[in-house]
């Protein structure tokens, strides 16, 4: 099966992992789905020809699909990145392979541990449907809302592809989406791929800022979802706020400054609050969940007893045992699986089916400005505003750390407060990769290996074997 420029790799699910092909099609490509919660009614009621007759309600179903098929990828995401960076353990005791998969195996391109590929790509593919679909639409949409859809669409684009860089980072990604569905668009380096992606960004702006006052649908705000970014100008803020973090990622990347002032002049036209309270902390743009039939639950909760926490967040000496933000992990009877380190956590941040995932907050906003603030030499700002995020978001008293004594010290201090922060949200593995800090993670268990990378999808690179064109070769594929 292709997904576009990729192959879809299929690899076997497990509980309640094992799920929804059908189901992530109907959204993903043209689903009936409500403008309150991503439910998805019957596709077969849903055809090009009503589609043509009627372009703003296809726009809706298109952008829906796109929201719900980057929302059932999130799950998976965030708990192989909890894995990859021993976050977490995925102990599902029926198979081992959760385990093995990914501190073990990776390498092999048909273990467990290849996954966050098809899904992208496939949401990769609606994205480029909806462009078309907006182009043939101009004249019924008017200039402002065939901009504003667009900037829609460039955001989430950029998303997508953030997760996939995110976890092939030096292989690099295929950014291309090719009109011909069959065809095999070629893998650009990481930093292609970063540029790539930053620039799909500020179109994203420039197109929101034509936009008008309202899209030409409606957003999903039931549980949080997108309230309080549900117009062009709103929306804008949401495309700076991943800015600021693509920019931040590129400048510990070996960019550097110029790339952390970026990040910094993009917080300034993001949803940053100006001061940090408990009451703005966790302000931003959710993925969002329900019991509701046709939608889905938060999978991080289904799997809740099988998703152990890493015990080296409760040893640690960097890590402070009386930071409020341990209560995201909680007790449980001790489990291990083929050889792993044996835990006795269980995270609890997801405590009920609805709970959302963040797409991206203001607590990790005033993270990314205190980094962006010690990159270009505002150390004493830096300092500040992670010491507020240590007493907001932690329950620090005074001030948690003095005045570090160089670039080392301070990222000690960052990786704590990200850690606690961002816990079991998509990022831990990612953040001391950036940081050149791989070596610093617990292998785990015995015979486990850190990984740098996921690599390619086995049916990837059988179909781009069969091209017959070396330059279409999978990275690291054999």
């Amino acid at each position: 099966m292709t997904s576009n420029l990729t192959t879809g790799a299929v690899r076997p699910r497990a509980s309640a992992w094992a799920r929804r092909a059908g189901a992530m099609l109907a959204c993903g490509v043209l689903a009936a789905c409500s403008d309150k919660q991503l439910v998805t009614a019957n596709p077969i009621s849903v055809t090009p020809e009503a589609a043509g007759s009627n372009p703003l309600g296809a726009l809706q179903l298109q952008a829906t699909g796109i929201l719900a098929t980057d929302r059932d990828n999130t799950d998976d995401y965030v708990r192989d990145v909890a894995i990859f960076g021993r976050e977490g353990y995925f102990f599902q005791l029926q198979d081992s392979r959760w385990v093995t998969g990914y501190l073990r195996d990776y390498n092999d391109n048909a273990s467990f541990g290849t996954g966050n590929w098809a899904g992208r790509y496939s949401n990769l593919r609606n994205i480029a449907n909806f462009y078309t679909a907006v182009d043939a639409s101009a004249a019924t949409l008017g200039t402002q809302q065939a901009a504003a859809a667009r900037g829609f669409a460039q955001t989430m684009e950029a998303l997508q592809l953030l997760y996939l860089i995110n976890t092939r980072h030096d292989l690099g990604i295929a950014v291309q989406v090719l009109p011909d569905p069959q065809a095999v668009a070629p893998f650009v380096s990481r930093d292609s791929a970063f540029r790539y992606i930053t620039n799909t960004l500020d179109a994203g702006l420039t197109n929101l800022r034509a936009g008008g006052s309202a899209f030409p649908f409606t957003l999903p705000t039931a549980g949080g979802g997108f309230t309080g970014f549900t117009t062009p100008t709103t929306f804008a803020q949401f495309n700076r706020a991943l800015k600021a973090r693509v920019e931040a990622y590129r400048g510990s990347l070996g960019c550097g400054q110029a790339c952390y002032t970026a990040a910094l002049a993009a917080l300034g036209q993001s949803f940053i609050t100006p001061t940090l309270s408990s009451s703005n902390l966790n302000t931003g743009v959710f993925n969002t969940f329900s019991s509701a039939a046709g939608d889905q639950v938060n999978l991080l909760w289904t799997e809740r007893t099988n998703i152990y926490a890493h015990m080296s967040i409760t040893t640690d000496a960097s890590v402070p045992q009386n930071d409020t933000r341990l209560s995201k992990i909680t007790t449980a009877p001790s489990r291990s699986q083929a050889g792993s380190d044996a835990s006795t956590r269980v995270f609890a941040q997801y405590p009920a089916s609805s709970t959302p995932i963040p797409i991206i907050d203001n607590e990790e906003l005033w993270l990314l400005k205190a980094e962006a603030q010690w990159f270009t030499g505002d150390r004493t700002g830096a300092l500040t505003t992670l010491n507020t995020v240590a007493q907001v978001a932690g329950g620090a008293t005074g001030s948690r750390y003095a005045a570090p004594a160089n670039d080392a010290a301070f990222l000690d201090a960052l990786l704590v407060e990200r850690r606690l922060s961002l816990l079991l949200e998509g990022h831990r593995w990612i953040d001391v990769r950036r940081f050149g800090r791989l070596a610093s993670l617990p292998l785990g268990g015995t015979g486990f290996t850190v990984a740098r990378q996921q690599v390619v999808p086995q049916a990837e690179c059988i179909y781009r074997d069969r091209t017959g064109d070396a330059a279409l070769k999978g990275p690291g594929c054999p």
